[in-house]
């Protein structure tokens, strides 16, 4: 075990006047005073009278909701009689006590942490704010306004669609927001700085509400106080670690102020005195730590952090603290010229990282409702399959502090998209202002974020401009003002931004695209590959041409029957019903006139399983399905380690109960895709594939060290018999993908039989099975699959039940299920191979016995079609 000798030397970089001091902590305290303004709120539709009870931080929707105004919006398709709300205009009002105390202090500031959207404030009748944009705080000075005892807060917000289309009838030309689901012409999501889902996408549904969605605050304070921070870790070894602090202190007067640093709770020894100038000041620590623990990625080590306070203090008293969690580590996008094109990967810590992960979007579509649980839940998920990295995908929002602060404690990595999204923007000075007073904002929040890895300038926006047809909608001069405008932005704007607040971290201007800010070339850069599922290609596809970076992936599937019932009556158990169609939200009617993803899945089933007759059995294949295509995407992209170094499918989680590529839904409960990928991101696996004609075995290790292994190969038919079997041993190199052995497939057995035999593969050490994987010969809807019989046998424990599982013939993609729809189990929807058990832990409330535990298998569903 590594002992870790924490020593820190403290060098001043003063960009004020400073000098060391020798003193003695302060004991007395006179920190701000602060007010959590969340209580007593009510609001109203503008131009009505009665008043009725809201939650803040909330949205109009869910107040309304919670005064039984509207039903619930996800129940069938409740979401369209909900659709008035957004021509609205929407009031909230509030009363607060104020005391004399507060008062007293030399500043009183009103913090509003977000306004959704075009919001006028206004304290005890006086108006202090107009705000339009969503993404911004503000602190407004209020100290003269303030009165002793009850003060009145009361917010405007006008309706983001009115306002939206009142800009949008000043431009005589189409900006595309190729999601919104508005008609064309009516479109007005690019007009206003606001989570772009809101208005719809093709896995959500349009509820454009208002609110004040995060918290509200008063906050007093004297003197001075510590403004802003940003760290930076320059060298990350072993041995030594360099961090920078820049620390800025806001101070009313002329005055000297004594800054400390605490660290993991303990005074670092050193502290300086600031002889600051009224207004804002800038003090710099280079801060040295010999054998640091360094932070690394899920996987890889131990994602410590560091516990920094920086306080500062006057005439003995501490007035000011800014309190972190922080990891020293660094991070760093690498690409380099190869004989390819350019690398595309990730280093931290000076070691190469393949990225495991995928793409999120809010955990609920009225993002107030996310609790903290659900955050817990997102990032297990991730955790639990193995993930290092998720995107933050520029059509949502900037997530809660929660979830950033997971992501330090837990070893992920955070690509950050600014939030644009399949759009291109408007032109104006004033909004471009807007996007550029948004960047700043976001920065300088998300900066110290130990998981922050990469700032994305947007989502697919290039893309589209060239192959959507977005410049056939211009004249010639308009095209040149479009383009402009997003190299404005996008190459000008936000890199400043970036460059100037946060220079420690990358930036991306599109994705996807290619160095040089170009079109995504698969050579270069990252890639969304879409040929499968838009494009129609087989699974197959994925494993032709990998791209250096996947960034974006994925095929759809149905949730599962205790999510469908949370939606539906019974009578709506048919892909084809109004209410199943009306939550498909992937419209491919370019395509045929009213395709969308309900065909698409069945398409795809069709090339790949025989289409069960019973929608609940189709929701199950449509699992197996998306579960195969996204085990196949990421053997293929790990296969093609190092020349592919990431891959983020889309998507991790759902905003509503849907229809989506989601791995696991809006409920919480896993697909059976969840469980392929984390087998498929293991820390090692074995790959079996057919390449040609011969049967190629390729061991991925993110393994840091390389080790021996046996490799024992086994084709067996799906009775248990062995038909031929090899052992091989195997070096299995550090960090790569390797192809270790070959296997013509001409050679084995059975060939003649491709649908009744299946290849196993299993990696073993002197420590057990490293890795284990199977190879079928043809798809599933071709397979000879027999009646096979489950056995179980089910013990009780703790909180759980063992569940051991055999067969004597090959049950394919077995399926448990229970009553209680919050089950949860350590495995589902695997193979169970003849002669080999199989134990999943099922973990419920509910009491269990036998006949509790359902069964269906692939076997069951062989006599359809």
């Amino acid at each position: 075990m590594t002992r870790h000798i924490l020593t820190i030397r403290i060098i001043i970089l003063a960009l004020v006047p400073a000098f060391i001091l020798s003193c003695t902590p302060a004991t007395v305290e006179d920190l701000p005073m602060i007010i959590n303004i969340e209580d007593n709120w009510q609001f109203r539709q503008s131009g009505t009278s009665d008043w009725l009870p809201a939650e803040v931080p909330g949205t109009v929707h869910t107040d309304l909701l919670a005064n039984g105004i509207i039903d619930d919006f996800f129940w069938r398709t409740n979401e369209d009689d909900a659709q008035w709300i957004e021509e609205a205009d929407w009031e909230y009002l509030t009363t607060f006590m104020v005391d004399a105390g507060m008062l007293e202090r030399d500043v009183a500031e009103l913090e509003f942490h977000g306004l959704d959207t075009y919001a006028n404030v206004y304290l005890n009748g006086h108006h202090i704010l107009t705000s339009d944009n969503m993404f911004v705080g503000h602190r407004i000075s209020c100290r003269e306004l303030l009165i002793e005892g009850e003060n009145e807060l009361r917010i405007l917000f006008l309706s983001p669609v009115r306002v939206g289309m009142e800009k949008l009838q000043q431009v005589d030309y189409h900006i595309p927001a190729t999601n919104e689901q508005a008609p064309r012409g009516s479109q007005t999501s690019v007009f206003t700085r606001k989570a772009p889902f809101h208005y719809g996408w093709d896995w959500g549904p349009r509820l454009v509400t208002s609110g004040i969605w995060r918290p509200v605050r008063l906050t007093a304070w004297n003197s001075a106080r510590i403004s802003d921070l940003y760290l930076e870790t320059t060298v990350a070894g072993n041995d030594r670690a360099v961090v920078s602090a820049g620390v800025e202190i806001y101070s009313l007067t002329g005055e000297e102020y004594v800054l400390s640093l605490y660290i993991n709770g303990k005074h670092s020894g050193i502290t300086n005195a600031i002889a600051a100038q009224p207004g804002h000041n800038e003090a710099g620590l280079g801060i040295e730590i010999d054998n640091p623990r360094l932070w690394w990625t899920n996987g890889l080590g131990e994602p410590y952090l560091y516990d920094l306070s920086f306080r500062l203090e006057k005439d003995g008293k501490l007035i000011s603290r800014y309190d972190i969690d922080y990891g020293v580590r660094t991070v760093k996008l690498v690409q380099e010229p190869d004989e390819t094109g350019h690398s595309f990967h990730f280093e931290v810590n000076g070691v190469p990282v393949f990225m495991k992960g995928a793409n999120i979007i809010p955990s609920e579509t009225l993002t107030p409702r996310t609790t903290d649980e659900m955050y817990e839940n997102l990032i297990e998920n991730a955790l639990s399959a193995n993930m290092n990295m998720l995107r933050v995908w520029g059509g949502a929002i900037y997530e809660e502090d929660y979830f950033y602060e997971l992501c330090d404690r837990n070893g992920l990595l955070v690509w950050q998209d600014f939030m644009f999204a399949c759009n291109l923007q408007p032109g104006d000075e004033a909004h471009l202002e807007n996007i550029k007073r948004e960047a700043e904002y976001n920065v300088r929040r998300l900066r110290n974020r130990t998981s922050i890895a990469l700032w994305c300038g947007n989502n697919e926006n290039l893309h589209g401009w060239h192959h959507w047809g977005w410049q056939d909608l211009y004249t010639p001069e308009q095209r040149d003002f479009m383009w402009r405008t997003y190299e404005r932005i996008f190459h000008e704007i936000l890199p400043g931004v970036v460059s100037e607040l946060d220079p420690k971290n990358d930036y991306w201007s599109s994705s996807p695209s290619s160095v040089g800010n170009t079109l995504a070339d698969r050579r270069s850069g990252d890639e969304h590959d879409w040929t499968v599922w838009f494009g129609q290609q087989p699974f197959s596809n994925y494993g032709n041409n990998v791209p250096r970076f996947v960034s974006e992936w994925g095929m759809q599937a149905f949730p599962g029957m205790h999510t469908i019932e949370s939606f539906t009556l019974p009578e709506d158990h048919d892909i084809d019903s109004e209410v199943m169609r009306h939550r498909q939200r992937s419209d491919m009617s370019w395509l045929a006139p009213g395709f969308d993803g309900n065909d698409m899945i069945r398409w795809y089933m069709e090339m790949y399983y025989r289409v069960p007759e019973s929608f609940k059995d189709f929701t199950y294949v449509s699992q197996l399905l998306q579960a195969k295509g996204y085990r196949t995407a990421i053997e293929s992209h790990r296969r093609a380690m190092p020349h592919c170094m990431g891959t983020l499918y889309w998507q991790l989680n759902d905003c509503w109960p849907t229809v989506s590529w989601s791995t696991v839904d809006y409920h919480n409960r896993w697909k059976a895709s969840h469980y392929a990928v984390r087998d498929a991101y293991e820390e090692v696996i074995v790959s079996p594939v057919i390449e040609e004609d011969n049967i190629n075995i390729y061991v991925v290790s993110d393994r840091l060290e390389p080790f021996e292994a046996e490799l024992m190969l086994s084709l067996i038919d799906f009775s248990g018999n062995e038909l031929w079997s090899e052992t091989v041993e195997v070096s299995i190199p550090a960090n790569t993908a390797t192809l270790v052995h070959s296997v013509a497939e001409p050679s084995l057995p059975a060939g003649d039989r491709p649908g009744s035999i299946v290849l196993t593969a299993d990696l073993l050490s002197a420590a057990g099975v490293v890795a284990a994987n199977t190879l079928y010969f043809t798809a599933p809807r071709y397979q000879e699959l027999p009646d096979a019989q489950v056995s179980i046998n089910l013990t009780a424990g703790q909180g759980s039940y063992t569940v051991d599982l055999s067969s004597d013939m090959l049950a394919r993609n077995v399926y448990l299920q229970t009553e209680d729809p919050d089950a949860t189990f350590s495995s589902n929807f695997f193979d169970l191979l003849p002669g080999r058990n199989a134990t999943v832990e099922i973990y419920t409330s509910q009491p269990l016995g036998p006949d509790d535990i359902k069964i269906i298998t692939l076997n069951d569903l062989k006599h359809n079609r």
